[in-house]
């Protein structure tokens, strides 16, 4: 309980910093340095609770920027109306839905994906979303177990972002033991 307590502390410190830095300081908000420390402390934690404990429900969370905004085929809904042609990385992920056994959700927001993860109660959330949207998604979801994934902003924020599957990848071949 005690250790549980120290964690949201220090869970509270980055997430009140992040938003001093966002509101006062960081001019270039893609480029957040707080946000890299923050994920980087987040992530570790989370590999070394991973490690200990039986990991079944795996949950990977996905903004909808992902997929290539001219797509006809909306995936908000259900991820698998994609039809993989390859313009976006939803057809990867969609292959690591099927290789590992994972549940996927593409969220439209962070009131949706809490809403999801309550009802899914996934042993690990991979996350995948902005630096400001992971940061707050993640200390919203505590104490749950979320390994954030930064997207790639390739043109402007919120449109035909990118991801990397080999991370998530690797990530899930840690968990999985393969």
């Amino acid at each position: 309980m005690i250790k549980l307590f120290f964690k949201k502390l220090v869970y509270d410190f980055f997430y009140i910093s992040f938003i001093i830095d966002e509101k006062l300081g960081n001019k270039n908000k893609n480029n957040s340095k707080l946000a890299n420390v923050f994920l980087k402390y987040n992530n570790e934690k989370v590999k070394k609770i991973i490690k200990r404990k039986k990991i079944n429900n795996i949950s990977i969370l996905l903004p909808h920027c992902i997929q290539k905004y001219e797509c006809p085929f909306k995936i908000t809904s259900d991820i698998e109306n994609c039809k993989k042609c390859g313009k976006c990385k939803i057809g990867d992920i969609l292959n690591l839905k099927d290789e590992f056994k994972i549940d996927v959700k593409v969220a439209t927001g962070g009131t949706l994906a809490r809403l999801y993860l309550r009802e899914r109660k996934p042993d690990l959330i991979i996350a995948v979303a902005c630096k400001r949207d992971l940061v707050s998604g993640i200390y919203d979801a505590f104490p749950l177990d979320v390994y954030g994934v930064f997207n790639i902003i390739k043109e402007s924020p919120c449109i035909n972002t990118d991801v990397s599957i080999n991370s998530i990848r690797e990530l899930l071949k840690e968990v999985r033991g393969s």
